[in-house]
């Protein structure tokens, strides 16, 4: 039987008495939040009853619920992954029990395939709000869960506090970060990597791996998925998360991208446009990270065109918010395309594409039109444009611009948008998971997959694509064959457990296309 544990709550679930599992992951190594590399003093006394608890191999649950919840009127299922061969003692009833009690509330079917061990039950028609969880007779408990309006709430507080928590240059306070607080980390000049002698002032910024790194291309990845999200579904972003920004009239996303913004535009020279690759933290070993020095690496083709898709993106969305800001994140986008054109990076990378759509949306130049129609002219460029993250993003600014546009373009782009879409639509329905790919450890497929609907939704309106979604949210939350929570590692059972990886939130390209699946099903 599952420990059921209090919301939000971590540790360690085990499984007391089910003999009929017929394997046991490893469990993964920890991985901790970026923010907890650089704390100054991270050392804590374990716990001996959890020290005791992880000695014991995990076993994955056999009935997979989505550990953060379910909507209080949205459709609901729990999938039963049967391990043994006996198909005699299936069992064909489920019961909700209440935490609290572990009285059942709630009784239902399970259906079972003809030659498939992923049975399905569906609960839509329970609609009190509350914590559960899933007894079937032979396979045991499931992780708890919670079932009410409000449950994607948190995890997208979470999701978007994250950035915050891996700001550079800033002390954290236990206002806003509770247990993640720490002082103020690289704060000094940095120095350039070929040439000692010159120092930067590039503080600020946000933190993305574990050696405290900055780098412009991830940093304008993150952005440019931020934005997409935002661009598509602002209303969601309207809640505060619990940042110093929360309550300024601009919507926490909005804050925290202007942050990495920031620093960008401390990386790009003020000279020739370019734009400096990456800060890195120099540290030697032992040192704690935070006092380590920062080396800034030379100015590439790359960062640069990189920097003037994400700066002209930045200056469409906050023109009605801060409008010196934006009109500081045109001209240095601008600049930043010159300099790519001088080196011969236009065409030569995918960034150049989303950085002509982004300025033609912006200025409607013949010169950025021109940009584009280079690509559009390629053989591969539908198939670039599911496939290739500047590509789709360039592609649906392009659909988005209220500049004159080639129609036929715009035929072929929403063309390849909805057979994309229907392809994914087609393989989830066929899936016992209802995913859209059957390597179920691909999360970045599934990511991706799922902006491309989340995308294709906002212009094509479609509550079959909204539950396909949402079908994701639960596999990635735990209603996948391991039955573990591949986002976050505060449920019953998570990727900790299982030996799948690392978490979603924790890593910031992934959780940036989290918050596009969060915010089509909000």
């Amino acid at each position: 039987m599952w420990t059921h544990m209090k919301r939000g709550s971590a540790g360690v679930a085990l499984i007391s008495c089910i003999a009929l599992v017929s394997g046991c992951a490893e469990s993964a190594p920890s991985i901790n939040p970026i923010t907890e590399t650089i704390q100054e003093d991270a050392l804590v006394t374990p716990d001996p009853a959890l020290s005791t608890a992880v000695s014991v191999q995990s076993i994955s649950p056999c009935i997979l619920v989505d550990q953060n919840g379910y909507r209080t009127g949205a459709s609901k299922l729990v999938l039963f992954n049967w391990k043994e061969q006996d198909r005699e003692l299936l069992p064909s009833i489920f019961e909700i029990k209440r935490v609290s009690d572990d009285v059942t509330v709630f009784t239902a079917s399970i259906t079972w395939p003809d030659d498939g061990n992923v049975g399905n039950g569906y609960f839509t028609d329970f609609q009190t709000d509350g914590e559960y969880y899933i007894y079937a007779d032979g396979m045991g408990d499931s992780c708890s869960f919670a079932i009410g309006d409000n449950v994607y709430d948190t995890i997208y507080e979470s999701s978007l506090r994250q950035y915050y928590l891996n700001r550079c240059g800033v002390a954290l306070t236990q206002e806003y970060a509770g247990d993640d607080a720490r002082g103020i980390c690289h704060s000094d000049l940095a120095t350039l990597e070929s040439n000692s002698s010159v120092t930067l002032d590039i503080t600020g910024g946000w933190h993305l791996d574990s050696n405290a790194d900055r780098d412009v291309e991830t940093g304008c990845l993150i952005i440019d998925n931020l934005l997409l999200a935002y661009e598509m579904n602002p209303d969601v972003f309207k809640t505060d998360s619990g940042i110093p920004e929360s309550g300024d009239d601009v919507p926490d996303m909005l804050d925290e991208v202007r942050y990495e913004a920031e620093w960008l535009l401390k990386m790009q020279d003020s000279k020739t446009g370019g734009v400096y690759a990456s800060a890195l933290t120099n540290a030697k070993p032992g040192q704690n990270l935070s006092m380590a020095e920062v080396l800034v690496t030379d100015i590439t083709p790359e960062a640069t065109v990189s920097f003037a898709a994400t700066l002209a993106w930045c200056s469409y969305v906050y023109a009605d918010i801060d409008s010196a800001f934006s009109e500081k994140c045109l001209k240095a986008s601008k600049k930043a395309y010159e300099a790519a054109s001088s080196m011969g990076a236009l065409g030569a990378y995918d960034a150049s594409f989303l950085a002509a759509a982004q300025l033609y949306r912006l200025t409607g130049e013949k010169t950025y039109e021109n940009g584009l129609t280079t690509y559009f002219k390629t053989s591969s460029f539908e198939s670039d444009f599911i496939m290739k993250d500047c590509i789709f993003m360039g592609g649906i600014c392009y659909l988005k611009t209220t500049q004159p546009v080639n129609r036929d373009v715009c035929s072929k782009i929403m063309g390849a948008l909805i057979s994309e879409a229907e392809t994914i639509s087609v393989a989830s329905k066929k899936s016992d998971y209802m995913v859209s790919t059957g390597n179920y450890d691909d999360v970045v497929t599934i990511l991706r997959n799922m902006r491309c609907l989340t995308v294709t939704n906002h212009i094509l309106y479609s509550q079959e694509y909204v539950e396909i979604i949402e079908n994701h949210a639960h596999f990635l939350l735990g209603r996948g064959p391991e039955g573990a929570n591949l986002a976050t590692d505060t449920t019953e059972y998570t990727y900790k457990d299982s030996g799948s990886g690392k978490g979603i939130l924790y890593d910031p390209i992934l959780d940036a296309e989290f918050l596009i699946l969060m915010s089509a099903i909000m």
